[in-house]
């Protein structure tokens, strides 16, 4: 195994996590980026006459790069283009070792390129820059005559005068600070003679300031295929004639664990250079979690890329980027669980004017936006936020052994790691393996590890129960969904300390969880193989009006019960913001009155064969009336799903607070003509209608839906749509999936302002109906993905 170490960075002990909170937010440099430029050691500005060996030119061997063809067509036709117009600027985002340098070096050496362009500048800039530094370098390149001592401004106009009237390509590599485009503005003419400006970022809020200019590329990682490719050109030499076919299998194995970054699987085409081409030597590579180990010591280039990015985190985020590193590899993040773990373990205190929830939140945007967590999966409502994450493996290698050497957590794995030396002061343990956690001898273990406040339990779920030990009284989190239970855990509710609780379990929740009164998150979910015979309500202990500081609760299958007397004040759960899992009994007016901030809710209703059709429209009775919409002023998400609906229309019309941002239905089986009731709402954002939501074969609009930017329509029995551009005057996005009968999507592309239009598994109708409204009104600004599951 090849070891990639980092040298020392700021450390996060057990007693520092509130000092990390209150650390300046952005570190300062230690040397003005002029005096780094003298000494010529660690520069963050470098004078480069020709641009630098890219990372993944692989030293002196130079290869044909791999991958990104789209990105280089896509960059170089811009580059070349004869489009008159103001000089313009692409930006080229992405992880660092991803390959953004490589393609833009690429274009930049192209002989098309050299020889359309009459002045060429490539610049390093990096994060702690000076702008009179980069002037510097400017004219350097541009073998310009000037004198010693000019100011700011006099070097800006210098540049200016030499660049104005000629085409230029400037590249700025390695670009941090977003505000670095205003500042270009000073010194590089703007004239009408197709001049380009490339900027290479880590930082993905560079995108949104790319919309501005229109041109920008987020480099993504390498599929499989290229992943061996590239990994195949380090380490075999064309010589050496076919690869043994035991020897590609276990290649492609190591290949595929680089997880698509080009300087991992530089760093482990190095290491294989090193080891005999066996396929046992090869065999012992593959089969370790990660191909690298990277720690804290070393000097490669991945090395440096990484620290790059970690240390220039402010120190708030530090904590809770290595925190990220308890989940599992691969583990795909929900961005609620994560941030409801970030502000039960105390790691965040509330921005002026923000909820905790609203500034975890912050923190993950910042953290994706400095390309140190991936998104995996978009929300809904906002751009460009987060729904689902994950941690890169490389990334997440060098979080779990910084967090191990700074005590924030140890993660145990199997038997022998719960007897090491140290994890009597560990204050957080994290299991990827549950049974480990059932033996007896454990259990001692566990018992001199007093001062534990989490317990997170992330190892894969298990089909039998496990006795779970807990005998750490101040324990704060304790999640332990991917266990299950036959038996309620009762020593749980003697851990006062909890703040955040997930359990998965059938039985009956004891009365005495009420002890619980620091609790803030309850999440319940139920076994998958259970099947209800009975559509008779399954409630909460009554005591759960107790837990006053209560936001969050996810209660598969549970319903909330009806305090009594209906006069106790104390009944009252004003912090719950979240309810999601329960069925529609816990959506009367007397319940819900008593939960008066909440803001999310999502009910779950099961019918059964035995139930008829007065029963199943029954349940739906609590949309109709005003016992839900009278009750907020304001309300951020509603989500029904119906399970075995009875496929027989409702006639209840929806009635929803009016100012509700997010539906989401399924199984409703309203008639279209309800629909209005929703497309009267003001500042509806986002409507989702999944699984026979709505039913019958015509959906003729009335009105419209003023503020509505996202539509899905999935398993819906639709045949004819009729709307027009008007009635979605702000849809940005349409998603259709699996409406076999729709014949026709309605003329929205020629006057609606959509950026996305999918369509899965459709008519073929509607996707010559859409290709040809596409070429007719050249909507080249719309994205359009059109996919079949047959493509596969």
């Amino acid at each position: 195994m090849m070891t990639v170490r980092l040298r020392p960075s700021p450390g996060i002990s057990t007693n520092s996590d509130k000092k990390l909170l209150h650390s300046p937010k952005h570190s300062k440099p230690t040397k003005s980026a002029a005096s780094m430029n003298k000494t010529n050691s660690s520069a963050t500005i470098l004078l480069i006459q020709k641009p630098p060996l890219s990372i993944t030119d692989y030293g002196c061997m130079k290869k044909k790069m791999v991958g990104l063809g789209k990105e280089l067509r896509k960059l170089q036709g811009w580059v070349l283009s004869d489009v008159e117009g103001c000089c313009r600027m692409m930006l080229i985002v992405g992880m660092a070792g991803i390959g953004k340098t490589t393609l833009v070096k690429q274009v930049y050496e192209n002989p098309h390129v050299i020889e359309h362009f009459q002045q060429r500048i490539f610049v390093s800039v990096g994060p702690q820059y000076q702008l009179k530094q980069i002037l510097l370098l400017v004219l350097d390149q541009l073998k310009a005559d000037y004198e010693e001592g000019l100011s700011e401004d006099s070097l800006s106009e210098l540049v200016y005068k030499i660049l104005f009237g000629k085409r230029y390509l400037v590249v700025l590599d390695d670009v941090w600070n977003t505000h670095i485009s205003k500042e270009l503005e000073r010194f590089l003419p703007t004239e009408v003679n197709q001049s380009r400006i490339i900027i290479t970022s880590r930082m993905l809020d560079f995108i949104d300031h790319g919309r501005i200019y229109g041109h920008s590329v987020e480099v993504p990682l390498l599929n499989d295929d290229e992943s061996w490719k590239l990994l195949h050109d380090i380490v075999f030499t064309s010589s050496e004639g076919p690869v043994n076919f035991q020897l590609e299998k276990i290649g492609k194995k190591i290949a595929k664990k680089c997880d698509g970054l080009p300087l991992a699987i530089i760093e482990v085409g190095k290491l294989l250079l090193k080891t005999e081409k066996t396929v046992q030597e090869w065999s012992i590579i593959a089969e370790q979690e990660d191909p690298l180990v990277i720690k804290s010591d070393d000097n490669t280039p991945l090395s440096k890329a990484l620290l790059l990015s970690y240390t220039m985190l402010p120190q708030y985020l530090k904590v809770c980027f290595l925190y990220m590193s308890v989940f599992p590899k691969g583990y795909e993040i929900s961005r609620s669980k994560l941030t409801t773990l970030w502000a039960a373990e105390g790691f965040l205190e509330p921005q002026k004017g923000k909820t905790l929830e609203e500034t975890a939140d912050e923190c993950l945007r910042e953290l994706v936006s400095q390309s140190v967590v991936l998104r995996k999966k978009l929300r809904s409502v906002g751009k460009r936020t987060t729904k689902i994450c994950r941690l890169h493996f490389t990334f997440r290698n060098l979080c779990v052994n910084e967090a191990k050497s700074e005590g924030l957590f140890r993660i145990i794995k199997k038997y022998a790691d719960s007897f090491q030396a140290d994890i009597y002061s560990q204050r957080r343990l994290c299991t990827h393996n549950n049974i480990v956690l059932g033996f007896e001898q454990v259990h001692t273990r566990m018992e001199s590890v007093s001062g534990a406040r989490s317990l997170l339990c992330f190892g894969p779920k298990q089909q039998y129960p496990i006795k779970l030990y807990l005998p750490f009284r101040l324990l704060k989190v304790l999640d332990a969904v991917s266990m299950r239970f036959y038996e309620f855990p009762h020593q749980v509710v003697e851990l006062v300390h909890l703040r955040y609780f997930a359990i998965t379990f059938n039985g009956e929740i004891p009365a005495s969880i009420s002890r619980l009164s620091n609790l803030e998150v309850l999440i319940i979910h139920r076994h998958h193989r259970i099947i209800k015979y009975s559509n008779s309500p399954v409630y909460l202990p009554v005591e759960i009006w107790k837990l006053h500081k209560l936001k969050h609760l996810e209660c598969m299958g549970f319903d909330l019960p009806d305090p009594s007397p209906a006069n106790d004040d104390s009944l009252i759960l004003e912090k719950l913001l979240t309810v999601s899992g329960v069925g529609a009994h816990s959506c009367t007016k007397t319940i819900l009155a008593r939960i008066p901030n909440l803001t999310k809710l999502g009910i779950r209703i099961e019918t059964t064969a035995l139930e008829n059709h007065a029963a199943a429209v029954e349940t739906l009775s609590f949309l109709g009336g005003d016992q839900f919409a009278s009750i907020y002023d304001e309300f951020e998400s509603f989500k029904c799903v119906i399970v075995n609906p009875t496929l027989v229309r409702s006639q209840i019309v929806p009635n929803f607070p009016a100012n509700i941002k997010k539906i989401s239905l399924s199984g409703c089986g309203f008639p279209w003509r309800n629909m209005r009731a929703i497309g009267e709402l003001p500042n509806l954002v986002v409507l989702k209608l999944r699984w026979y939501a709505f039913s019958g074969p015509e959906w003729e609009i009335e009105g419209e839906f003023p503020k509505l930017k996202v539509l899905l329509m999935e398993d819906l029995d639709i045949e004819n749509w009729g709307a027009e551009h008007n009635h979605f005057p702000a849809l940005e996005r349409l998603i259709i999936r699996h409406c076999y009968k729709l014949k026709v999507i309605p003329l929205l592309l020629t006057d609606c302002g959509l950026d996305t239009v999918e369509v899965d598994d459709c008519c073929p109708s509607v996707t010559r109906n859409l290709q040809t409204k596409q070429k007719i009104n050249r909507c080249c600004y719309i994205q359009i993905r059109i996919q079949f599951s047959g493509d596969e």
